[in-house]
């Protein structure tokens, strides 16, 4: 397993930017606005629902599902009719009539569709019904599957090489008496062989994977070999129906990813605390603890117990240190007052963090309002909590790490780990035809990565930022959705209802950049999906369709 250090490409930072200031020149022009005749179908979840990884899946859904291939974006009416709106055009048009997988009884999650290329489309009904759709000769050919799991699509992708489907699931499950996140990867061959036979399909492989916290996003690579997850706890490896996944394989593997801590640590806003076990074979010793702004090394006699380089600037001379019994105790001073790292030393795995008491309980307060007591009806004579994205504020979300893995689907494997921690905060991923993007906070900028795949080799890089947009988008405790079109020109935040705002990247060396807010007047209704073009914003709320053009 390589584990990969961002850097951000120094040349792309703008120390000299100072503002975004709203422009009068910045407008929204309406060119398509169509009150739909069917409401779009939506799910609430139901009261046996209620932890923060199913109020997360329900209130971030995006019900506007993007085809990363061409100008279009889908959605699914309550008829179970499936809609494409093409951008270039300003045009809706009925793709599929009713799609067998909307069985609304059956329903565990909101619907979903995933592109696996221009021509192969996957749905699911989110209660265990897929349906694949395969473009040809100016019709569809269907393939309908009624015994998955529950969940939705993250990811589909067409492997042209060996005419292989793979569609990515997320599903919550329960997992002694605690809720778990599993990505179950379903793997699907199509067979044209024969001549004047019509299209087959088959199941080929099916893998599921487990997180403790919550998967984020995913993404499959080309050659289909390798998956992208983003999450908030390491991957597991739970079943593989090709190559079993042996108990003893598994634990050998959690072990060496995992690995016993050589040192604990936790932090507040002003100071570091270190706890390191003193080696039984010492019995008589001396302690050195050697701190400099950038740095720590702490030896007993000639075994070493901490050394490295610090991710942030120390106060040197205010470190202190204690024994107690068997463990040494030290005491970090921060430079910054306040900043909350990722990482105590750079690029070591070798400790583990510990939730600091204080800022926990004051987490959990915040979360407290999660606990509605208001009641959603989703059929008649069911009862329901729900979640709003108001609900689940900045706050919910600040003291979750997330990780991005790079998974070997053929061995069950990581390859790659890229620890994004607490500060390089995932503002927005998205796949795009030529590879994973995402959006991470480094420091009170936002950052662009983009994954470059060759082969065995993997990497990330920094292609372009907005500064200050890490710091604003913090600051948006309305935010539903934050997007941007794949040229990068712009970011928008899209909050639960009426608001828009845009932020233009500000040119090279610039000290202020453009913004615009855009209001929809109180009359529009909750807005249920966003898609960003080069040119246009595409809103979709539960009952119309607005196509908004960008005139910078």
């Amino acid at each position: 397993m390589k584990v990969i250090e961002l850097r951000p490409n120094r040349e792309l930072l703008n120390v000299k930017f100072e503002t975004y200031l709203y422009d009068q020149n910045v407008f929204f022009q309406r060119k398509f606005d169509k009150k739909l005749q069917t409401e779009i179908l939506r799910l609430e979840p139901d009261s046996s629902q209620d932890s923060l990884l199913e109020a997360k899946l329900f209130a971030y859904h995006n019900h506007l599902f993007r085809n990363p291939y061409d100008s279009s974006c889908w959605f699914i009416d309550n008829d179970g009719q499936v809609w494409c709106f093409n951008n270039e055009e300003s045009s809706l048009q009925l793709k599929l009539d009713k799609a067998a997988s909307i069985k609304l009884t059956k329903s565990v999650y909101n619907p979903s569709i995933g592109f696996g290329s221009q021509n192969v489309i996957s749905i699911t009904n989110g209660g265990g019904v897929l349906e694949l759709f395969i473009e040809g000769n100016g019709k569809f050919n269907h393939f309908l599957f009624e015994d998955i799991e529950a969940g939705v699509i993250f990811d589909t992708r067409y492997i042209k090489e060996t005419d292989n489907i793979i569609v990515a699931l997320n599903a919550i499950h329960e997992n002694d008496t605690k809720k778990v996140s599993k990505l179950i990867l379903l793997t699907y061959h199509l067979d044209n062989s024969v001549k004047d036979e019509p299209l087959s399909i088959k199941l080929v492989k099916k893998q599921i994977l487990r997180v403790k916290g919550s998967i984020n996003h995913v993404y499959t690579e080309k050659n289909g070999q390798y998956c992208n997850i983003i999450s908030s706890d390491q991957i597991e490896f739970e079943y593989d129906s090709v190559n079993p996944i042996k108990s003893e394989d598994n634990n050998s593997n959690t072990d060496s990813l995992i690995k016993i801590p050589r040192y604990y640590w936790s932090q507040d806003e002003d100071s570091l605390t270190v706890y390191m076990k003193i080696p039984d074979t010492l019995t008589q010793f001396s302690e050195k603890v050697k701190t400099t702004s950038l740095g720590v090394d702490v030896t007993i006699e000639d075994v070493i117990l901490l050394k490295g380089e610090t991710p942030y600037r120390l106060e040197p001379n205010l470190t202190t240190f204690k024994r107690d019994k068997d463990t040494l105790q030290v005491e970090l001073i921060k430079a910054e007052n306040g900043l909350m790292w990722n990482e105590l030393i750079k690029g070591d795995t070798g400790g583990e963090y510990l939730p600091n008491e204080a800022l926990a309980a004051e987490v959990h307060a915040k979360l407290a309002h999660l606990c509605s007591d208001e009641i959603v009806t989703r059929e008649k004579n069911q009862s329901s909590i729900g979640f709003n994205t108001e609900q689940l504020e900045e706050c919910d979300l600040n003291s979750e790490e997330n990780i991005l893995q790079r998974i070997d689907l053929k061995s069950n494997s990581i390859s790659h780990l890229v620890m994004l921690g607490i500060n390089n905060r995932v503002l927005f991923a998205e796949n795009q035809s030529t590879g994973l993007s995402i959006c991470l906070r480094h420091d009170n900028d936002g950052c662009i990565w983009n994954t470059v795949e060759n082969g065995n080799d993997w990497d990330l890089k920094h292609s372009f930022t907005f500064p200050g947009f890490g710091y604003i988008e913090a600051s948006k405790t309305n935010k539903k959705f934050c997007i941007a079109p794949f040229d990068r020109s712009i970011v928008l935040i899209i909050e639960w209802a009426r608001h828009a705002l845009l932020y233009e990247r500000p040119k090279k060396n610039a000290t202020v950049g453009r913004q615009a807010i855009l209001d929809f007047e109180n009359g529009m209704t909750q807005i249920l999906g966003a898609v960003a073009f080069n040119q246009h914003l595409i809103i979709l709320t539960k009952d119309s369709l607005l196509q908004m053009e960008i005139c910078l």
